[in-house]
């Protein structure tokens, strides 16, 4: 058993709800392709999945969100690497290589 610390607990919620964040229903191939905008900041990996995670912490940086500010420095490195891992797991281009390296 895996036991999660409440901070993972929360990475793990808050990039599930932010993974698709803005989508714009194209695939990485197609911002590939055309040398968009995604593409371009992601340096052709994950574009999409780079594109979710940034807005993420676009959003989450705001002064709204107040909760960040409760977190130590050592805690929102954390939860950030942890959140943004999680995002770019879900590009779909990786899943078969991941899925074997679990079996």
């Amino acid at each position: 058993m895996i036991d999660l610390s409440e901070l993972d607990a929360l990475s793990m919620l808050i990039a599930g709800v932010c993974h698709d964040l803005g989508h714009d229903g194209y695939t990485n191939g197609y911002h590939v392709n055309t040398i968009s905008s995604r593409a371009i900041d992601s340096n052709d990996v994950s574009a999409q999945e780079s594109f979710h995670a940034s807005e993420m912490f676009r959003i989450l940086n705001n002064e709204d969100c107040q909760f960040m500010d409760q977190l130590s420095r050592q805690e929102y490195r954390h939860f950030r690497k942890r959140a943004i891992n999680l995002i770019l797991a879900t590009d779909m281009a990786h899943h078969n290589g991941k899925l074997a390296q679990m079996k």
